[in-house]
């Protein structure tokens, strides 16, 4: 489910050139075609795409932690998460550049406009799209940082039983997502002036993540490290899914429309965040529960798949960026332009996948080990 996650981020992206009337400081390359339909499939997903990825990286933080202890779980996410990051951020980077330089000369007739857009030279701290790396180690810091001191607080336990048992009641319950999904609706209700159209904002910009972004990945990150504790609730999330997935597409359909029609005013938004924080957290349990009752059974491909995810969501952006410029501005439909981008994007990726990163010391540092098959 998290490799799902990321491959749908290369999907979003590939979507971005054909939203109609997006800010070039969004998004460097437009389209000569323009889809709505599109917009609303990025809107869509950028509401419970990150917050599956955190609950489920949650999850697995925890699992890993007790497994391996804390100087083995430091060494092990330093080599996973904090190498690619430093590796990979200035490859990117560079090849980001470039590809930009030429959507902007292939836009303004072959010539490079003089002078660059201000967005494009005057741009601060950005971590690309390797954001969630970085945040995953803030994120790690601060469970780890909170079990110590909840520990040396709740010295018998009795902390820890009941907030199991609250998780436990709202999980089984078909109606616990509700209050689920308050805390989320509260922080956005809480971040000025809020764009429903952009979701959650993007904690990638500044070395200290925004305090109500990072509370609310936190927040969903600490719900899969308290989700690990009682693995057996994995199988009310599989029983459950539809229902949650019912309850996230009404939010989202109001989400939706509200986003089509522009913000309300100030004193009618309460129900937008109510909804918003609803789509997001019904969506993000349907989604882990969906893939609990359908794909608990192994299988080699989508093994393979979820191997090759993490290198295809690293190494997307420079590439998509680059067909995105490429197609720009043929005349053909949307619809043909963004299959092509996809289909050709993934196809390059799993072959750079399959014969340059997987059976190299690439593959070991993405994957933890290095496979030849």
């Amino acid at each position: 489910m998290r490799a799902a996650a990321l491959l749908l981020g290369i999907v979003l992206h590939a979507t971005l050139s054909f939203i109609p009337e997006l800010d070039a400081t969004l998004w460097p390359v437009s389209d000569n075609q323009k889809s709505p339909a599109l917009a609303v499939v990025m809107f869509l997903t950028h509401i419970f795409r990150m917050s599956v990825f955190f609950l489920v990286a949650g999850l697995l933080a925890h699992m890993l932690f007790h497994r391996l202890g804390f100087a083995a779980f430091w060494r092990n996410r330093a080599a996973r998460i904090l190498a690619p990051l430093v590796l990979a951020w200035p490859v990117c980077f560079i090849a980001i550049a470039a590809v930009v330089l030429w959507a902007l000369a292939r836009a303004n007739g072959g010539q490079l406009p003089d002078p660059l857009p201000a967005g494009l030279t005057e741009s601060g701290l950005n971590f690309l799209h390797l954001w969630f790396l970085y945040l995953l180690l803030w994120l790690y810091g601060l469970a780890i940082a909170l079990r110590g001191v909840w520990q040396s607080i709740d010295t018998r336990g009795l902390l820890k039983a009941g907030i199991d048992r609250a998780l436990r009641a709202l999980l089984v319950s078909r109606a616990g997502v509700l209050l689920l999904a308050a805390p989320v609706a509260v922080a956005l209700a809480l971040i000025p002036d809020w764009n429903i159209r952009l979701g959650v904002p993007t904690p990638g910009y500044t070395l200290l993540p925004p305090a109500l972004p990072l509370f609310i990945y936190v927040y969903v990150f600490g719900l899969g490290w308290l989700l690990d504790r009682q693995r057996s609730l994995l199988g009310s999330l599989a029983q459950h899914w539809r229902v949650n997935f019912v309850l996230g597409l009404v939010a989202a359909l109001v989400c939706l429309q509200a986003a089509g029609a522009g913000m309300q005013p100030l004193g009618t938004r309460q129900p937008l965040y109510a909804a918003y924080g609803l789509a997001l957290m019904s969506w993000t349990l349907a989604f882990v529960g969906a893939g609990v009752r359908y794909l608990s059974q192994p299988s080699p491909s989508v093994r393979y798949l979820a191997d090759a995810s993490y290198w295809m969501y690293v190494a997307h952006l420079p590439l998509v960026i680059a067909l995105q410029t490429a197609f720009m501005l043929l005349d053909w439909h949307w619809s043909i332009k963004f299959v092509l981008i996809n289909v050709l994007s993934a196809a390059l990726l799993l072959l750079s996948y399959r014969y340059a990163v997987r059976p190299t010391w690439v593959g070991l540092l993405l994957n933890g080990r290095r496979r030849s098959d």
